[in-house]
């Protein structure tokens, strides 16, 4: 009986905290209801502030309820009464202001992939977008494909094959997710359309996608075996099918080094160009800057894969030895450190 008044008088509160960026598209919820439900002694409560409702329905689809709000002050009010252990935000990058004003009501508060000033005045930032040149960063940032929670839907795959056997013809898949602000989709497909080799081709389109569809659909209707994929679910589907897949420098490689396809990635904006986990270490060709590639480029880097057997190997091999599975137990044993006082990053 002890024991158990003890355990009652234990349980800490854990609040999360997102605010949606169409840069960083919907992985921050994916994120948050992954880790979320791993807590299952203590007490979590999430709150969201987002124009739309797909983040929301990720979040409630793991019988998850998020709270809504739109301005930081009536936030600061609820963190006032709740007096939690722990506040892990997530989304948009933040400003210090946003962190000072929750500083007095929370001792520990740790953030996912900020590089805003709030960065710098909360305890700690956690880094899936990790940058190869760290020197400039204070010691609370901590970087790593470890950072990267694996959605569930990503982690239960059934029988991944050793090797896969090519699809015939073989099968290239066009997957740029987060909003794809500079229409590489187009300028990708319209790439791989002038290669004189037969092909299957699938381009994926998400609902954060930024530009009509209609050149595309003309462009597919142009030649054989070419197909648009519209389903929120498109990247799951087309992995085991998938002999290359060619997408942004984001979250998606995670996804994507989670089952082990060989890939191609694009930087679609400057800040993605930074990131360090899809280079070749990894077992990714990385292209940088997406609006300035070339049609040569884009064309080699496919046909590397495709005519060299052991490339395509080594590539899925390097993906898969990350071990991107055990991620989420790591990740919840340093957010318990951190709800508990456990660790050693002193408050800023």
């Amino acid at each position: 009986m002890q024991n158990e008044t003890q355990a009652t008088e234990l349980k800490k509160t854990i609040v999360f905290i997102i605010e949606s960026c169409i840069d960083k598209g919907l992985y921050p919820f994916e994120r948050v209801a992954t880790l979320a439900k791993l807590f299952t002694n203590e007490k979590v409560l999430i709150f969201v502030k987002t124009p739309s409702n797909d983040g929301i329905q990720i979040l409630m689809h793991e019988n998850l309820s998020p709270m809504l709000f739109d301005h930081f002050d009536e936030l600061s009010k609820q963190i006032k009464e709740l007096q939690p252990d722990l506040i892990v935000r997530d989304g948009r990058n933040s400003e210090s202001w946003q962190v000072e004003n929750l500083r007095p009501y929370c001792k520990t508060i740790i953030h996912f992939d900020d590089f805003g000033d709030g960065g710098q005045a909360c305890d700690c930032v956690l880094l899936a977008l990790y940058q190869e040149v760290r020197d400039y960063l204070p010691s609370h940032y901590i970087g790593g494909s470890f950072v990267y929670a694996v959605p569930e839907a990503y982690q239960n795959f059934n029988d991944i094959p050793e090797s896969k056997t090519p699809e015939d013809p073989p099968h290239i898949v066009v997957a740029f997710e987060d909003g794809d602000e500079h229409n590489l989709t187009y300028r990708t497909l319209r790439h791989l359309t002038q290669l004189q080799i037969p092909l299957q081709i699938t381009v994926m389109i998400d609902g954060s996608y930024r530009h009509a569809i209609e050149d595309l659909q003309m462009m597919v209707l142009s030649r054989r075996n070419t197909a648009i994929l519209r389903d929120k679910n498109a990247l799951l589907k087309l992995l085991p099918k998938a002999d290359v897949i060619i997408c942004n420098a984001n979250y998606t490689p995670y996804k994507i080094a989670s089952y082990g396809v060989p890939c191609i990635t694009l930087a679609q904006t400057e800040a993605e160009l930074l990131h360090a986990f899809p280079r070749e270490q990894n077992g990714f060709i990385h292209l940088g800057l997406g609006r300035k590639m070339k049609q040569s480029q884009i064309q080699n880097a496919v046909m590397e894969f495709l005519l060299h057997e052991a490339r395509s190997e080594r590539a899925v091999k390097k993906q898969r030895q990350l071990n991107l599975v055990s991620n989420n137990e790591t990740l919840h044993s340093m957010l318990l450190d951190f709800a508990y006082d456990r660790h050693n990053i002193a408050s800023t």
